[in-house]
């Protein structure tokens, strides 16, 4: 089996390095437009690693870069840029196609506009989107709490993470503007709708050691993936805010002066966007936006809530999980949980676990159970579940 794994960032990077001294029997090629990067990443990893320059502007690079391959991962972020010409390439090549996206606007093209389940299924291939933490483990989770339910009702999402905006990387930030500002896909009263971006504040009750914190909608793909998936769903909603609240104000302030404006402006040729990804890293923009964070907790907190009915009874529970943050940077190493998720979704693979062609997201491809429970093991999170009758006889 050759896997194709495309963009060494942060994500494509430890995805690589965990996934080739895991199966050293595989073949591997890690592509990305940076060939200097590329190499460099091929010759850590091993021989049975190499590495090609793709441009994935131009088609007939990624068709290149695909001939032979079984499997294309996808870690070239923002994906409301680049996940649709590789999986336009990945139908014509008829190769299987994984990626992380967590763009809504992309979810919503593939899932509700086009005819790609279609062409996947005549293909002969799985295109399956989202596989990172979120989505991908948060749809996996969500799954798994619906599954002990006679009849799910409304699944709600939550992150909520420190206000560090200097620790972004420039696609990062790219990604947090477009998924905060403008009309962002959510789903309530059983149909799909836009709601303004970073509104919509909810205060979500996560466990200790982070307490009740405010959130804001954004455009993420599981609010459009679930409701196409889990049948009989009448609401489902996505947010993420920062802690303390002063980082909550500050990206307000981001998103309200148009900082997220990707068009270039007269006479300095650059966009208010791509001024701030840039700013943002730099010493002045770390100064500009530093916050107090003593006495905050250092680490990440992701919360889906799942409501429904059973046996009669209407039902509240809810997966939780806790990731620590590093307290200094190591080379090689992240806190980020994506590659880890990814990773045990491209072993899934590797297994034959993912059966069927077509479209396809982590709800209906990966086994809850063993995935969250493997994720737990393997990245050391606090996994915390609860339940909660709300009303003990709905019908009398």
């Amino acid at each position: 089996m050759k896997i194709l794994i495309l963009g060494c960032g942060n994500v494509g990077a430890n995805v690589a390095r965990q996934l080739v001294p895991r199966h050293p029997g595989l073949e591997y090629v890690i592509g990305d437009l940076n060939a200097e990067a590329a190499a460099k990443l091929a010759g850590e990893l091993g021989g049975n690693v190499r590495a090609v320059k793709v441009d994935i502007g131009l088609p007939q690079s990624l068709e290149a870069a695909l001939d032979g391959v079984d499997l294309v991962f996808n870690a070239v972020g923002p994906f409301y840029r680049s996940a649709v010409p590789v999986i336009e390439a990945a139908l014509r090549s008829q190769v299987d196609y994984m990626d992380i996206n967590d763009d809504h606007d992309v979810a919503e093209k593939l899932l509700l506009e086009g005819d790609y389940d279609a062409r996947a299924r005549a293909a002969g291939i799985r295109v399956i989107i989202g596989c990172g933490s979120t989505p991908g483990l948060t749809n996996v989770m969500a799954r798994l709490l619906v599954d002990r339910l006679d009849k799910p009702t409304a699944i709600h999402l939550s992150t909520v993470v420190p206000f560090v905006p200097g620790l972004l990387s420039p696609t990062v930030i790219d990604h947090m503007m477009h998924i905060t500002s403008g009309e962002v896909v959510q789903f309530e009263d059983g149909k799909y709708c836009l709601k303004p971006g970073w509104g919509g504040r909810r205060d979500v009750a996560y466990g200790a050691p982070f307490g009740t914190l405010p959130s804001y909608l954004i455009g993420h793909g599981e609010t459009v993936t679930l409701p196409h998936f889990i049948k009989g769903l009448g609401e489902v909603s996505n947010r993420i805010g920062f802690f303390p609240e002063e980082g909550n104000e500050i990206w307000r302030k981001f998103v309200d002066l148009g900082f997220a404006n990707a068009e270039p402006i007269d006479g300095i040729g650059a966009s208010p966007l791509q001024f701030m990804m840039h700013y943002l890293q730099s010493d002045a923009g770390q100064q500009a936006t530093s916050v107090d964070l003593s006495g905050v907790p250092w680490g990440v907190a992701c919360r889906v809530e799942v409501e429904g009915e059973r046996d009669g009874a209407r039902i509240a529970s809810a997966l939780e999980y806790h990731i620590d943050l590093p307290t200094e940077e190591k080379d090689g190493e992240t806190a980020d949980p994506t590659p880890t998720c990814a990773r045990l979704a491209i072993e899934a693979f590797i297994r034959g676990e993912i059966a069927g062609t077509g479209l396809l997201s982590p709800e209906v491809c990966l086994d809850a159970e063993p995935y969250v429970k493997a994720f737990a093991q393997e990245t050391g999170a606090r996994v915390i579940e609860t339940e909660q009758v709300i009303k003990d006889h709905l019908f009398g």
